[in-house]
């Protein structure tokens, strides 16, 4: 069985005291409207410190307002594919950016949306399915397998997923924010827009 979520990258964090944060030294968190208020504290966390620029200090009333003033919100992260029955998992490869999940919709016309480096990995269109490795160099090896006729079911769970994190960011940032971030991150990460 194919899952698909949408992931931010929280590694780069290094200790961050200003609001309550789950752990997240293994990498990748998962957005839904099912996050525990740490989860979408360390979400929050990731996204300011991954925007931070130098004008901007380094306290969290300041990292999130700086998100509020920026003319482009970016993420490191995007969509993790997982086949529960090979244990195959497709991370999105670094400087890939979760503004542009919906890249996946063009598979569906045959385009290849790009999934990050290092590693590559790899997307094949063909025979009605598409195929995923996680790294093109090792692509002898099991493959993400998604039917095309299933893909647009996949991106609209992963689409009521981020509305849900849409919906807990309104509820729990910190600092009176909440709807303010979630109507930019709507805005830049292209979430509640038809697919």
């Amino acid at each position: 069985m194919i899952e698909m979520n949408a992931v931010v990258a929280a590694h780069h964090l290094v200790g961050f005291p200003d609001w309550p944060t789950g752990p997240y030294s293994d990498g990748d968190v998962v957005l839904s409207g099912r996050m525990s208020r740490e989860e979408i504290g360390t979400a929050l966390a990731a996204i300011a410190q991954y925007n931070n620029g130098q004008e901007v200090g380094p306290d969290g009333p300041a990292l999130l307002g700086g998100l509020l003033e920026q003319e482009a919100i970016i993420m490191s992260g995007g969509l993790l594919v997982r086949d529960t029955r090979t244990g195959v998992v497709v991370e999105p490869g670094c400087c890939q950016g979760f503004e542009d999940w919906r890249d996946w919709r063009g598979v569906l016309d045959g385009r290849h949306p790009w999934l990050g480096h290092s590693p590559d990995p790899k997307v094949e269109i063909g025979d009605g399915l598409v195929r995923v490795w996680p790294d093109d160099r090792r692509t002898d090896g099991p493959a993400c397998e998604i039917p095309l006729a299933e893909l647009p079911g996949h991106l609209a769970a992963v689409r009521q997923d981020l509305l849900g994190f849409l919906e807990l960011v309104r509820k729990w940032a910190p600092y009176g924010m909440g709807e303010a971030l979630a109507e930019r991150f709507d805005e830049h990460f292209h979430i509640s827009a038809p697919l």
